[in-house]
């Protein structure tokens, strides 16, 4: 496991943060004075002589005035090449010339719209994320209506593929063969994701913000086309150690509910391998099926343990379903779920009185979010989530409370900055332009607790990298997060996974 190279402990990268914040730029600003005036020129000495009549003095005339420099025209960046290798970021290259001979850097832009494909669950297990893509097609809708991309209108071209990687597989191949998409963005699924990036990587096509923590996406060097989103799953793994240590003790115990795929896996190994959750005492681990109907048995294993700690590597309806039968046990462990149930109206509001039961005695599950919760009445009169609120009303007629489709807004936000930035490099918007706008990225988001969203090629290849742990509990009679501790943001120092 290369965990320990992917991210360093969270001790370890919030000293970072804190000589990065202490650093200052030694560079001055140019002059902007203007330069001495030259001193008058002394009149010519008068002869002896006067003339009888002096005539009258006409006032000296002055020099015509010279017209004020222009600045030297700075030449115009050229446009980036569309063959052979290309260098759109740090230690970040696109071999052009391995591309299909059919390749056009233009094929979904070429026309008067911009084609974005996107593969995600829209049944099955998961089928709650669909809500997802839903969200991000109303938000095209509203930029379409509002302030269109280079006169374009945005399309979501969105395929089901129930979180099968076979399906999201052959939904890939239709999109780039008969749909004409320009990129495909927000994927949703390690699993899904790793079975469609050798398909987008050999056909050089963008497979942008990737909805999954897997460490493999902040990879530039060996997979440019190719580009995460969420917080990676280690980070927010050592962020729950961390906690437990200066909460719980070094050496507590741990109980841990696993989803068996990449995905839950990614927190299993970083438990059991990463420095900072070297002494956890980790007691039972249960792995389970992700197509599965429940975890109830898997549940009621760990339940018997009486661990310190839970930790759940799981997601979806499983998120619903552990915090239930949790609620009906006597046991009160530190919860710690991953932040893809992060969404309170799809995975707590179905299980409101579990949630009131563990709230009351202090145990909810805690989540390392790294934006504002669109539904968490903590942020109702905030302008931002009700900008959302408004976008969902008028281009979808739909809310917050029904679903996670203000999270599309906010990926529907991520991706139309990029878009917007590709399109005001020289040469316009096409497949080159576009990776360079992503490995290049510096924006801000509102809705993210951080607010900063950095790449950098190789230097800085993960996007997401702020969290606040918050936990899930009744406040005021609804269900919201509390912080339970401060923001931690690794903006720039997460490197990346080759390096």
């Amino acid at each position: 496991m290369r965990t320990s190279r992917i991210k360093r402990s969270v001790a370890g990268l919030m000293a970072a943060g804190l000589i990065f914040a202490a650093c200052g730029s030694d560079d001055e600003p140019a002059s902007t004075e203007a330069p001495a005036e030259a001193p008058a020129e002394e009149p010519a000495e008068e002869p002896a002589e006067e003339p009888a009549e002096e005539p009258a003095e006409e006032p000296a005339e002055e020099p015509a005035e010279e017209p004020a420099e222009e600045p030297a025209e700075e030449p115009a960046a050229e446009a980036l090449a569309l063959e052979g290798d290309v260098e759109v970021a740090a230690g970040t290259t696109l071999a052009l010339g391995d591309c299909p001979d059919d390749w056009d850097p233009l094929q979904g832009v070429d026309g008067d719209e911009i084609r974005i494909g996107q593969t995600l669950p829209q049944s099955g297990a998961l089928a709650a994320f669909g809500a997802i893509g839903e969200g991000m097609k109303i938000y095209f809708d509203y930029i379409n209506a509002t302030d269109p991309i280079e006169g374009k209108d945005l399309v979501w071209v969105g395929k089901d593929d129930g979180y099968e990687a076979g399906r999201a597989v052959a939904n890939v191949e239709e999109m780039l063969d008969s749909d004409d998409v320009f990129a495909l963005a927000h994927n949703i699924g390690t699993p899904i994701n790793f079975a469609i990036r050798p398909i987008t990587d050999e056909a050089c096509v963008p497979q942008l913000f990737n909805s999954s923590g897997f460490p493999f996406w902040g990879d530039p060097a060996e997979f440019p086309w190719t580009v995460g989103n969420i917080l990676n799953y280690v980070t927010e793994t050592e962020i729950w150690c961390a906690d437990v240590k200066a909460n719980i003790g070094e050496d507590a115990t741990v109980a841990a509910l696993i989803m068996n795929n990449d995905f839950g896996k990614t927190y299993q190994q970083t438990l059991n391998n990463s420095e900072s959750c070297a002494g956890l005492n980790v007691v039972s681990e249960q792995l389970h099926d992700p197509a599965g109907a429940d975890v109830t048995n898997e549940m009621t294993t760990l339940i018997a343990t009486g661990a310190d700690v839970f930790l759940a590597g799981t997601t979806s309806k499983f998120c619903s379903q552990s915090t239930a039968v949790l609620a009906g046990s006597e046991w009160r462990p530190t919860t710690y779920m991953s932040y893809t149930c992060n969404n309170l109206s799809s995975f707590f509001a179905p299980v409101e009185d579990a949630v009131a039961t563990l709230s009351a005695d202090d145990a909810g599950p805690i989540m390392a979010n790294s934006n504002k919760i669109c539904g968490d009445p903590v942020y109702a009169d905030d302008p931002k989530i009700q900008e959302v609120e408004a976008i969902l009303a008028e281009y979808g007629d739909v809310t917050c409370a029904d679903g996670s489709y203000s999270t599309g807004i906010l990926y529907g936000e991520f991706l139309v900055d990029v878009l917007r930035d590709a399109a005001a490099l020289e040469g316009g918007l096409n497949r080159v332009n576009l990776m360079a706008a992503v490995w290049n990225a510096d924006t801000t988001n509102d809705t993210l607790l951080g607010g900063t969203l950095k790449l950098d090629g190789v230097n800085d290849a993960y996007w997401t990298e702020a969290a606040q742990l918050q936990r899930v509990a009744i406040v005021d009679g609804a269900i919201a997060f509390v912080p339970t501790g401060d923001l931690v943001d690794f903006e720039g120092a997460g490197g990346s996974f080759s390096s």
